[in-house]
Protein backbone atom coordinates (compact mmCIF):
# COMPACT_ATOMS: atom_id res chain seq x y z
CA UNK A 1 0.00 0.00 0.00
CA UNK A 2 0.76 3.90 -0.72
CA UNK A 3 1.41 5.39 2.84
CA UNK A 4 2.83 9.14 2.25
CA UNK A 5 4.00 11.67 -0.98
CA UNK A 6 6.38 14.66 -0.37
CA UNK A 7 6.89 17.11 -3.71
CA UNK A 8 9.27 20.03 -4.03
CA UNK A 9 8.17 21.93 -7.19
CA UNK A 10 6.69 18.99 -9.06
CA UNK A 11 4.27 20.25 -12.03
CA UNK A 12 1.40 22.70 -10.05
CA UNK A 13 3.07 22.50 -6.29
CA UNK A 14 5.33 23.82 -4.72
CA UNK A 15 5.17 21.97 -1.45
CA UNK A 16 2.90 18.61 -0.59
CA UNK A 17 3.14 16.37 1.78
CA UNK A 18 0.31 14.01 2.05
CA UNK A 19 -0.30 10.91 4.03
CA UNK A 20 -2.40 7.83 2.59
CA UNK A 21 -5.41 5.67 3.46
CA UNK A 22 -5.45 2.19 2.74
CA UNK A 23 -8.15 2.10 1.47
CA UNK A 24 -9.95 4.94 -0.78
CA UNK A 25 -8.78 8.42 -1.10
CA UNK A 26 -10.55 11.21 -2.99
CA UNK A 27 -8.75 14.11 -4.67
CA UNK A 28 -11.29 17.30 -5.18
CA UNK A 29 -10.54 20.85 -6.22
CA UNK A 30 -10.98 22.81 -8.95
CA UNK A 31 -9.26 22.90 -12.29
CA UNK A 32 -5.75 22.78 -12.68
CA UNK A 33 -5.13 22.36 -8.66
CA UNK A 34 -2.93 19.09 -9.93
CA UNK A 35 -5.33 16.61 -8.87
CA UNK A 36 -4.15 14.34 -11.92
CA UNK A 37 -1.09 15.03 -12.19
CA UNK A 38 -1.14 13.57 -8.71
CA UNK A 39 -2.71 10.40 -10.09
CA UNK A 40 -0.60 9.85 -12.94
CA UNK A 41 2.63 10.22 -10.71
CA UNK A 42 2.04 7.63 -8.51
CA UNK A 43 0.61 5.65 -11.07
CA UNK A 44 4.16 6.15 -12.93
CA UNK A 45 6.25 5.05 -9.70
CA UNK A 46 4.04 2.10 -8.94
CA UNK A 47 3.42 0.47 -12.45
CA UNK A 48 8.04 0.64 -13.31
CA UNK A 49 8.63 -1.63 -10.37
CA UNK A 50 8.43 -5.29 -12.30
CA UNK A 51 10.75 -4.27 -14.81
CA UNK A 52 14.41 -5.14 -14.61
CA UNK A 53 15.60 -1.70 -14.99
CA UNK A 54 13.64 0.39 -13.06
CA UNK A 55 15.05 3.62 -12.92
CA UNK A 56 15.27 3.49 -17.23
CA UNK A 57 11.80 2.77 -16.49
CA UNK A 58 10.66 5.17 -14.66
CA UNK A 59 11.90 7.83 -16.57
CA UNK A 60 10.46 6.35 -19.94
CA UNK A 61 6.97 6.19 -18.21
CA UNK A 62 6.95 9.95 -16.64
CA UNK A 63 8.15 10.84 -20.16
CA UNK A 64 4.97 9.15 -21.76
CA UNK A 65 2.35 9.54 -19.15
CA UNK A 66 2.89 12.74 -18.75
CA UNK A 67 4.28 14.32 -22.36
CA UNK A 68 6.24 16.65 -22.04
CA UNK A 69 7.70 18.42 -24.76
CA UNK A 70 10.62 16.77 -26.48
CA UNK A 71 10.37 13.96 -23.91
CA UNK A 72 12.50 16.21 -21.40
CA UNK A 73 11.75 15.44 -17.92
CA UNK A 74 12.64 19.33 -16.86
CA UNK A 75 9.35 20.32 -18.05
CA UNK A 76 7.86 18.77 -15.49
CA UNK A 77 9.35 21.15 -12.74
CA UNK A 78 7.79 23.91 -11.01
CA UNK A 79 8.00 26.75 -13.29
CA UNK A 80 10.02 29.64 -11.59
CA UNK A 81 12.25 31.71 -12.73
CA UNK A 82 16.24 30.58 -12.06
CA UNK A 83 17.12 26.82 -11.74
CA UNK A 84 14.59 24.63 -9.90
CA UNK A 85 15.14 21.01 -8.30
CA UNK A 86 12.00 18.66 -8.22
CA UNK A 87 12.03 16.30 -5.53
CA UNK A 88 9.96 13.08 -5.34
CA UNK A 89 9.83 10.69 -2.25
CA UNK A 90 7.02 8.17 -2.01
CA UNK A 91 6.52 5.80 1.13
CA UNK A 92 5.31 2.27 0.26
CA UNK A 93 4.95 -0.12 3.02
CA UNK A 94 7.13 1.47 4.82
CA UNK A 95 9.98 1.47 2.04
CA UNK A 96 11.16 4.62 0.04
CA UNK A 97 11.18 5.69 -3.56
CA UNK A 98 12.90 8.75 -3.81
CA UNK A 99 14.32 11.10 -7.37
CA UNK A 100 14.81 14.03 -8.14
CA UNK A 101 15.25 16.24 -11.20
CA UNK A 102 15.83 20.13 -12.56
CA UNK A 103 14.33 21.71 -14.84
CA UNK A 104 17.09 21.44 -17.18
CA UNK A 105 17.01 17.64 -17.03
CA UNK A 106 16.42 16.00 -20.49
CA UNK A 107 15.64 12.60 -20.47
CA UNK A 108 17.12 11.54 -17.42
CA UNK A 109 16.59 11.88 -13.40
CA UNK A 110 19.60 13.59 -11.61
CA UNK A 111 19.27 11.04 -8.68
CA UNK A 112 17.33 7.90 -7.60
CA UNK A 113 16.73 5.40 -4.72
CA UNK A 114 14.43 2.77 -4.78
CA UNK A 115 14.08 0.24 -2.02
CA UNK A 116 10.53 -1.06 -3.42
CA UNK A 117 9.37 -5.01 -4.06
CA UNK A 118 8.03 -5.37 -7.40
CA UNK A 119 4.54 -5.54 -5.68
CA UNK A 120 1.05 -6.42 -7.37
CA UNK A 121 -0.55 -4.07 -10.37
CA UNK A 122 -1.40 -0.81 -10.23
CA UNK A 123 -4.43 0.13 -12.90
CA UNK A 124 -5.09 3.75 -14.16
CA UNK A 125 -8.60 4.25 -15.24
CA UNK A 126 -8.62 7.68 -17.47
CA UNK A 127 -11.19 10.08 -18.00
CA UNK A 128 -12.13 8.89 -22.04
CA UNK A 129 -13.08 5.23 -22.14
CA UNK A 130 -11.13 3.27 -24.60
CA UNK A 131 -12.37 0.19 -25.08
CA UNK A 132 -14.50 1.13 -27.97
CA UNK A 133 -11.29 2.43 -29.80
CA UNK A 134 -9.07 -0.75 -28.52
CA UNK A 135 -9.21 -2.63 -32.04
CA UNK A 136 -5.50 -2.20 -33.51
CA UNK A 137 -4.64 0.62 -30.83
CA UNK A 138 -1.99 -1.50 -29.32
CA UNK A 139 -0.55 -2.54 -32.52
CA UNK A 140 -0.34 1.10 -33.93
CA UNK A 141 0.82 2.54 -30.58
CA UNK A 142 4.03 0.25 -30.58
CA UNK A 143 4.80 0.53 -34.09
CA UNK A 144 3.88 4.16 -34.76
CA UNK A 145 5.20 7.78 -33.38
CA UNK A 146 1.94 8.64 -31.57
CA UNK A 147 1.60 11.86 -29.65
CA UNK A 148 -0.88 9.71 -26.55
CA UNK A 149 -0.29 9.08 -23.03
CA UNK A 150 0.40 6.06 -22.19
CA UNK A 151 -2.32 5.20 -19.93
CA UNK A 152 -4.89 5.02 -23.15
CA UNK A 153 -2.62 1.79 -24.23
CA UNK A 154 -1.85 0.66 -20.61
CA UNK A 155 -5.97 0.70 -19.95
CA UNK A 156 -6.52 -1.36 -23.49
CA UNK A 157 -3.88 -4.08 -22.22
CA UNK A 158 -5.10 -4.64 -19.03
CA UNK A 159 -8.44 -5.38 -20.33
CA UNK A 160 -7.02 -7.60 -22.92
CA UNK A 161 -6.17 -10.40 -20.46
CA UNK A 162 -7.76 -13.70 -20.20
CA UNK A 163 -9.61 -14.33 -17.33
CA UNK A 164 -7.92 -16.16 -14.24
CA UNK A 165 -8.23 -19.91 -13.91
CA UNK A 166 -10.19 -21.78 -11.55
CA UNK A 167 -13.55 -20.68 -10.07
CA UNK A 168 -13.86 -17.20 -8.99
CA UNK A 169 -14.19 -16.70 -4.92
CA UNK A 170 -17.53 -15.78 -3.59
CA UNK A 171 -17.08 -12.03 -3.49
CA UNK A 172 -15.28 -11.80 -6.75
CA UNK A 173 -18.68 -13.67 -8.20
CA UNK A 174 -20.78 -11.20 -6.06
CA UNK A 175 -18.76 -8.23 -7.59
CA UNK A 176 -19.43 -9.45 -10.89
CA UNK A 177 -22.92 -10.51 -10.97
CA UNK A 178 -23.51 -6.72 -9.60
CA UNK A 179 -21.88 -5.15 -12.50
CA UNK A 180 -23.81 -7.60 -15.22
CA UNK A 181 -26.88 -6.32 -13.74
CA UNK A 182 -25.75 -2.83 -13.98
CA UNK A 183 -24.96 -3.26 -17.41
CA UNK A 184 -27.65 -6.03 -18.51
CA UNK A 185 -25.41 -8.00 -19.88
CA UNK A 186 -22.15 -9.61 -20.19
CA UNK A 187 -18.54 -8.80 -21.71
CA UNK A 188 -17.62 -10.45 -24.62
CA UNK A 189 -14.58 -10.42 -26.79
CA UNK A 190 -13.82 -11.21 -30.52
CA UNK A 191 -9.98 -10.53 -31.64
CA UNK A 192 -9.36 -6.91 -30.26
CA UNK A 193 -13.20 -5.98 -30.42
CA UNK A 194 -15.29 -5.56 -27.26
CA UNK A 195 -19.25 -6.60 -27.75
CA UNK A 196 -21.94 -6.58 -24.53
CA UNK A 197 -24.18 -9.55 -25.33
CA UNK A 198 -27.79 -9.31 -23.46
CA UNK A 199 -30.57 -11.68 -24.67
CA UNK A 200 -31.14 -10.08 -27.83
CA UNK A 201 -27.70 -10.56 -28.71
CA UNK A 202 -24.26 -8.99 -29.12
CA UNK A 203 -23.84 -5.13 -29.42
CA UNK A 204 -20.53 -3.83 -30.52
CA UNK A 205 -18.88 -1.22 -28.01
CA UNK A 206 -19.11 1.51 -30.38
CA UNK A 207 -23.07 1.77 -29.85
CA UNK A 208 -22.94 1.51 -26.36
CA UNK A 209 -23.17 4.24 -23.81
CA UNK A 210 -20.03 5.24 -22.50
CA UNK A 211 -20.99 5.11 -19.43
CA UNK A 212 -22.12 1.33 -19.83
CA UNK A 213 -18.17 0.94 -21.29
CA UNK A 214 -16.57 2.36 -17.98
CA UNK A 215 -19.01 -0.37 -16.05
CA UNK A 216 -17.89 -3.24 -18.35
CA UNK A 217 -13.99 -1.89 -18.11
CA UNK A 218 -14.52 -2.64 -14.19
CA UNK A 219 -16.09 -6.20 -14.96
CA UNK A 220 -13.47 -7.16 -17.17
CA UNK A 221 -10.54 -5.55 -14.78
CA UNK A 222 -12.31 -7.99 -11.90
CA UNK A 223 -12.81 -11.05 -13.88
CA UNK A 224 -9.04 -11.25 -15.13
CA UNK A 225 -7.74 -10.38 -11.96
CA UNK A 226 -6.09 -7.15 -12.36
CA UNK A 227 -7.78 -5.96 -9.26
CA UNK A 228 -7.53 -7.90 -6.68
CA UNK A 229 -5.89 -7.68 -2.89
CA UNK A 230 -2.99 -5.62 -2.89
CA UNK A 231 -3.84 -3.68 -6.40
CA UNK A 232 -3.97 -0.33 -6.87
CA UNK A 233 -6.79 1.61 -8.60
CA UNK A 234 -6.69 5.37 -10.00
CA UNK A 235 -9.41 6.25 -11.21
CA UNK A 236 -9.59 10.09 -13.07
CA UNK A 237 -13.83 11.60 -12.81
CA UNK A 238 -15.48 7.72 -12.58
CA UNK A 239 -18.73 10.17 -12.81
CA UNK A 240 -17.76 10.94 -16.52
CA UNK A 241 -20.57 10.02 -18.92
CA UNK A 242 -22.43 7.80 -15.83
CA UNK A 243 -26.00 8.24 -14.74
CA UNK A 244 -25.86 9.82 -11.25
CA UNK A 245 -28.79 7.03 -10.43
CA UNK A 246 -25.58 4.68 -11.36
CA UNK A 247 -23.16 6.47 -8.84
CA UNK A 248 -24.85 4.42 -6.22
CA UNK A 249 -24.03 1.12 -7.33
CA UNK A 250 -20.87 2.21 -8.35
CA UNK A 251 -19.62 3.50 -4.81
CA UNK A 252 -20.91 0.30 -3.18
CA UNK A 253 -18.34 -1.97 -5.78
CA UNK A 254 -15.27 0.18 -4.95
CA UNK A 255 -16.28 -0.12 -1.21
CA UNK A 256 -16.43 -3.80 -2.05
CA UNK A 257 -12.82 -3.68 -3.49
CA UNK A 258 -11.79 -1.98 -1.06
CA UNK A 259 -12.72 -4.30 1.53
CA UNK A 260 -10.92 -6.82 -0.63
CA UNK A 261 -7.31 -5.08 -0.13
CA UNK A 262 -7.35 -2.81 -3.43
CA UNK A 263 -5.88 0.79 -2.74
CA UNK A 264 -7.97 3.48 -4.48
CA UNK A 265 -7.42 6.81 -5.65
CA UNK A 266 -10.21 8.63 -7.32
CA UNK A 267 -10.04 12.52 -8.34
CA UNK A 268 -14.29 13.82 -8.84
CA UNK A 269 -15.63 16.81 -9.34
CA UNK A 270 -19.23 14.69 -8.19
CA UNK A 271 -20.80 16.24 -5.37
CA UNK A 272 -22.96 13.20 -5.34
CA UNK A 273 -19.98 10.54 -5.53
CA UNK A 274 -18.48 12.46 -2.56
CA UNK A 275 -22.00 12.53 -0.61
CA UNK A 276 -22.53 8.81 -1.41
CA UNK A 277 -19.17 7.42 -0.21
CA UNK A 278 -19.54 9.28 3.11
CA UNK A 279 -23.01 7.69 3.40
CA UNK A 280 -22.54 4.01 2.17
CA UNK A 281 -18.47 4.03 4.41
CA UNK A 282 -19.13 1.89 7.66
CA UNK A 283 -16.83 2.05 10.39
CA UNK A 284 -14.44 -0.89 9.10
CA UNK A 285 -14.22 1.39 5.07
CA UNK A 286 -11.01 3.34 5.39
CA UNK A 287 -11.82 6.67 3.27
CA UNK A 288 -10.07 9.65 3.23
CA UNK A 289 -10.73 13.40 1.84
CA UNK A 290 -8.64 15.84 -0.17
CA UNK A 291 -9.02 19.06 -1.25
CA UNK A 292 -6.87 21.24 -3.27
CA UNK A 293 -6.82 24.93 -3.79
CA UNK A 294 -4.88 28.01 -4.06
CA UNK A 295 -3.81 30.41 -1.27
CA UNK A 296 -3.76 33.88 -1.58
CA UNK A 297 0.07 33.66 -3.21
CA UNK A 298 -1.54 31.41 -5.93
CA UNK A 299 0.19 28.43 -4.09
CA UNK A 300 -1.53 25.01 -3.94
CA UNK A 301 -2.27 24.36 -0.95
CA UNK A 302 -4.12 20.66 0.65
CA UNK A 303 -6.55 19.48 3.48
CA UNK A 304 -7.77 16.42 4.01
CA UNK A 305 -9.83 14.85 6.83
CA UNK A 306 -12.06 11.46 7.22
CA UNK A 307 -15.24 12.80 6.52
CA UNK A 308 -16.45 15.24 3.60
CA UNK A 309 -18.45 17.78 5.80
CA UNK A 310 -14.80 18.72 7.30
CA UNK A 311 -13.46 19.65 4.20
CA UNK A 312 -13.47 23.43 4.77
CA UNK A 313 -13.64 25.56 1.40
CA UNK A 314 -13.62 22.99 -1.24
CA UNK A 315 -14.69 23.98 -4.85
CA UNK A 316 -17.36 21.49 -5.35
CA UNK A 317 -19.14 22.48 -1.76
CA UNK A 318 -18.72 26.02 -2.60
CA UNK A 319 -20.30 25.50 -6.01
CA UNK A 320 -23.44 24.05 -4.82
CA UNK A 321 -23.77 26.58 -1.96
CA UNK A 322 -23.87 28.89 -4.19
CA UNK A 323 -25.97 27.67 -6.52
CA UNK A 324 -28.72 26.74 -3.47
CA UNK A 325 -28.23 30.53 -2.36
CA UNK A 326 -29.15 31.64 -6.23
CA UNK A 327 -32.20 29.42 -5.67
CA UNK A 328 -33.21 31.16 -2.35
CA UNK A 329 -32.82 34.90 -4.08
CA UNK A 330 -34.77 33.65 -7.40
CA UNK A 331 -37.65 32.48 -4.96
CA UNK A 332 -37.49 35.55 -2.69
CA UNK A 333 -36.02 33.57 0.80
Amino acid sequence: MLEKMELEFFTAFESLHLDFSPGVNLFIGANGTGKTHLLKLLYVALSTQREERKRESLERKLANVFLPQGKRLGRLAHRLKGGVTCKVHIIREGKLLDFHFTNHSQQRLKGYENHWDAGHSAVYIPVKEMLADAPGLLSLYNERQLHLEEIYPDIVQKAFLPPLKGRPSARRRELLELLQQIMAGKVMREGEQFFLKDERGELEFSLVAEGLRKIALLWLLIQNGTLLNGATLFWDEPEANLNPCLLKELVKILLHLQREGVQIFIATHSYVLLQLFELQATDEDKVRFYSFKRDASGRIISEESQWYQDVQDNAIGQAYDDLYNQKLAQLGL
